[in-house]
């Protein structure tokens, strides 16, 4: 498995291509769809799934434009529904998101997902906002975080939707991840459990 990290966005989202041979998911394509498609067209890649670990539109703003270019199922869970049409709301707009968003399928926690051919086990971590998901493959010791867990920082939840009480839950459930396991959070560097376990206050 390869990961491809590409910037997008005004707030320099973390958007990932999972990579196994010429298959290919994107993860929170939040901008800058073209910078994905051309990665995409210039390594050849056959793109399977849009993941977006929560609906904010720093995360989603360009699925539609990527999944019209490539036919790729759009997938979210069902909790972050509201947000996928909110193209009135001010911030919504000023992050690019201009039209509404409509998922083929949906992320359900304890289930398994085949992301470019290769299975993750989705994890349900609400509190930054009610359908927030973490996507996690044991053998590659790997965790797709969202907004829930970055280096050195946690997600907020004191915006729409937020709990603190139930990021405090779902940062406790990654906490039984093994400490190699390597962390691609939804901004900032990529870091691992272990370090997090040691070097992050706020967890």
């Amino acid at each position: 498995m390869e990961v491809v990290t590409i910037r997008v966005g005004k707030l320099q989202t973390n958007c990932y291509l999972v990579i196994n041979g010429d298959q290919a998911s994107v993860i929170d394509p939040g901008g800058d769809a073209e910078d994905i498609l051309t990665t995409l067209t210039n390594r050849e890649l056959k793109l399977k799934q849009i993941v977006l670990t929560h609906g904010h539109a720093d995360h989603t703003a360009d699925a539609m434009v990527v999944r019209r270019n490539t036919l790729a199922e759009i997938i979210i869970h069902r909790a972050d529904l509201p947000y996928l049409g909110a193209v009135d709301d001010q911030m919504a707009a000023y992050l690019g998101l201009n039209e509404p968003i409509e998922p083929q399928s949906f992320l359900q926690g304890a289930n398994e997902i085949e992301l470019a051919g290769l299975s993750f086990v989705v994890l349900s971590t609400p509190g930054h906002t009610p359908g927030s998901c973490c996507l996690y493959n044991e053998s590659e010791g790997v965790l797709f975080a969202g907004d829930t867990l970055f280096a050195s920082s946690i997600g907020r939840s004191d915006l729409e939707g937020g709990d603190p009480a139930e990021l405090a839950a779902s940062l406790n459930r990654l906490k039984q991840l093994p400490d190699e396991t390597k962390v691609y959070p939804g901004h900032g560097p990529s870091t691992t459990i272990g370090r997090e376990r040691v070097r992050n206050r706020y967890w």
